[in-house]
């Protein structure tokens, strides 16, 4: 397990949002009030995309549990061609398309309501497979059981493609016949684990 570059000790700071890279760096996203969503930090989201590197560039998104889109936003800002959200909120989807809009990036997103889970075992979003997908789901038990089989079920993520964990630094991503859990990077009390599909005929997850 490793640490994400350049961690240390922060907090995040409600309602301050901004995209902390590519061409839409330092332009804020509002965000739902009351605190309803749980938006990745800045700085982990800076350590994220430096992990991804040029996967970026070009690539087809998928953000799962979306908030105010914050990670997909951030893709489209440093190169990523087109990004799906899917958040089971119709405030928060509402919300993601505002700042789409406030952003000029309408045209390269498609939003959608709906259970991650339940939604993905019954089709993929527009635009998949995807080359990167970033799923941040709730800090409950079950949660990451639960939807890595639908996410790697079904042509959903793209050979080469990768999705972005992020997980409480004590719950270990769970094995399974689908997917391969690669590099864990630790910030703080969050952790960001790389899963990649497994290769074809592979059973469990892989180093």
């Amino acid at each position: 397990m490793r640490r994400l570059p350049g961690s240390h000790t922060f907090r995040a700071v409600a309602g301050d949002i901004r995209i902390t890279g590519g061409t839409l760096r330092g332009r804020r996203l509002r965000s739902p009030k009351g605190g309803t969503v749980r938006p990745t930090a800045a700085r982990v989201r800076e350590a994220v995309f430096s992990v991804l590197g040029g996967r970026v560039a070009g690539a087809r998104v998928l953000d799962l549990y979306a908030g105010a889109g914050t990670l997909g936003l951030e893709a489209l800002s440093r190169g990523a061609a087109f990004a799906a959200f899917l958040d089971r909120s119709a405030k928060n989807a509402a919300l993601i398309r505002e700042n789409a809009a406030a952003l000029g990036l309408s045209d390269r997103v498609w939003v959608g309501t709906g259970d991650a889970v339940r939604f993905l075992a019954r089709k993929a979003p527009p635009g998949a497979p995807y080359d990167v997908a970033f799923v941040d789901p709730p800090y409950r038990a079950g949660a990451l059981a639960a939807v890595l089989p639908a996410l790697f079920g079904a042509d959903i993520i793209a050979a080469a493609g990768l999705a972005v964990l992020e997980h409480p630094r004590e719950l270990a991503v769970p094995a399974g016949p689908g997917w391969a859990a690669g590099r864990t990077y630790t910030y703080g009390t969050t952790a960001i684990t790389l899963v990649h599909p497994a290769p074809t005929g592979a059973e469990g997850p892989g180093g």
